[in-house]
């Protein structure tokens, strides 16, 4: 009796080991499919930046997997539903768990047969894991990029012929293919051009500021400059007026200084000279950095119809005003002025220039409350010193629409409006903006003529064809002599 108890107990012993046995295989195998099923998809970045594919473009791109390692990757190139591979990559060697692989990679679409224009980068990357029935997980990368083959060439057209000094220049050129940007380099600016109002395809035009200080003859450069390639450039050589500028000299007063210190927000406002030129240099220089972010983008069409309207009031400081600032017999400071001063009865209405829209409406440091118009084409217009602005960023003005009043706001010594013209930032002389015949015949006719059909041949006459034909048998009969 007692054998067949302990045969029974070591019946159930063996049967318990082979359960926690059996646990112990399960538990081990479900840790190795669940590691192996993986959480993550693998890691990829793209280390060179690519937008624009050139005839030979170089690319690197990184993958890696933190728990399983990679499988394989590949990069491909695709446009009008036709797809190249570019690289296919198995591993081993590489692809351990934690390692990260670099993917390099040259793109040359015209071997692959792939034309000018946009196509689709794709870079893929699977592990190791036992997900999507032990496919592993994958993570792909897509980048919408545009091919570049055919360099970009510049060619100019014509040039508004009649320029001074401080004033405006127009050119019209030609590209054969659009540019990341283009236009006229001059001051150690770029200013950008359009496409041309009058003109077909490739055909653009480009407003930019004569120096002040140019005379007689002066030289500027076409640009354009390719998303992917060399830049090119083409020199044009400008015949310019040049201008005798007003000097002033402006008796500062110890009132007048003690008023401006308490105006504006200034390090020692104890010091009124100190605080004085704190706000005439270092904000004026300040409120043009504003001016030429406002001014940095333009409606690509011209808004404007016709010369600009004058503001109907006296004129007082001029465009272009060499100003000398004395206080207590001594010269202290020197600035020009960028603008128009005009004068009327206090606070009367202020109407737009020209067509445009509002891209500025408020206070603006040394020009108090200021208005900024967008008429296209990099010009803009501006009305500082306001007491009252009846007009907010956003809103298309027409020729006339009132914009606020004069006043006294800013860096004003009495009631006036202070009127600007710019560029793309720069300021220029407004006298000729208010001149019809000159917006006609210097700017506007410069891209009429550039977008014009070159003139058709003259067919030629009966006359006229018989005696060529006979001249050109004349020309051979003397060569056979010969």
């Amino acid at each position: 009796m007692s054998l067949i108890k302990k045969s029974g107990w070591k019946g159930k012993a063996s049967h318990l080991l082979w359960v926690v046995l059996g646990l112990g295989l399960a538990a081990v195998a479900a840790w190795l499919v669940v590691g192996s099923l993986d959480t993550e998809d693998p890691a990829l970045w793209l280390k060179t930046p690519v937008e624009v594919v050139g005839a030979k473009t170089a690319l690197t791109a990184e993958a890696g997997d933190e728990t399983s390692g990679l499988r394989e990757a590949r990069v491909t190139l695709a446009q009008g539903g036709v797809e190249k591979v570019i690289l296919e990559r198995k591993f081993p060697p590489g692809g351990t768990p934690g390692e990260k692989v670099e993917l390099n990679v040259t793109l040359e679409p015209k071997a692959l047969g792939f034309q000018e224009g946009k196509a689709t980068l794709t870079v893929t990357a699977r592990d190791r894991s036992w997900r999507n029935f032990f496919q592993g997980r994958t993570n792909t990368l897509t980048r919408e990029v545009t091919i570049d083959l055919v360099p970009i060439t510049l060619a100019f057209q014509s040039v508004s012929y009649l320029l001074h000094a401080g004033g405006t220049g127009v050119i019209a050129y030609h590209l054969n293919k659009p540019a990341k940007e283009s236009g006229v380099l001059t001051g150690g600016r770029l200013y950008q051009g359009f496409p041309n109002p009058k003109g077909g395809q490739g055909d653009y035009v480009v407003l930019f500021p004569i120096p002040q200080e140019a005379s007689g003859s002066t030289q500027v450069e076409l640009a354009a400059r390719p998303a992917l390639g060399t830049e090119v450039k083409q020199a044009v050589s400008l015949k310019v007026k040049p201008r005798k500028w007003r000097d002033n000299k402006m008796d500062l007063s110890d009132d007048f200084l003690r008023k401006m210190a308490a105006s504006f927000p200034v390090a020692n406002p104890q010091d009124p000279l100190a605080a004085y030129l704190e706000v005439n240099r270092d904000l004026r220089q300040k409120n043009h950095d504003k001016f030429r972010q406002v001014c940095s983008q333009s409606n690509p069409q011209p808004l404007w119809s016709g010369s600009f309207m004058r503001f109907l009031g006296k004129p007082m400081a001029r465009f272009g005003d060499r100003r000398t600032y004395v206080y207590q017999g001594k010269d202290v400071d020197k600035q020009v002025h960028q603008g128009e001063d005009l004068a009327s009865l206090l606070q009367s209405p202020v109407k737009a220039g020209n067509r445009g829209v509002v891209v500025l409406a408020e206070s603006l440091g040394i020009y108090g409350q200021t208005v900024i118009l967008d008429h296209g084409l990099g010009v803009f217009s501006s009305y500082s010193h306001l007491s009252q602005m009846d007009a907010k960023v956003g809103d298309q003005v027409e020729k006339g629409g009132i914009l606020g009043k004069t006043g006294t706001t800013g860096l004003a010594g009495g009631d006036h409006l202070h009127f600007s013209v710019l560029l793309q930032g720069e300021f220029v002389d407004p006298l000729e903006w208010w001149d019809a015949h000159w917006l006609k015949d210097q700017v506007e006719k410069v891209w009429v003529q550039a977008g014009a059909p070159a003139p058709a041949a003259a067919p030629e006459t009966p006359k006229k064809a018989k005696a060529k034909k006979k001249a050109e048998t004349k020309k051979a009969k003397g060569k056979s002599k010969r």
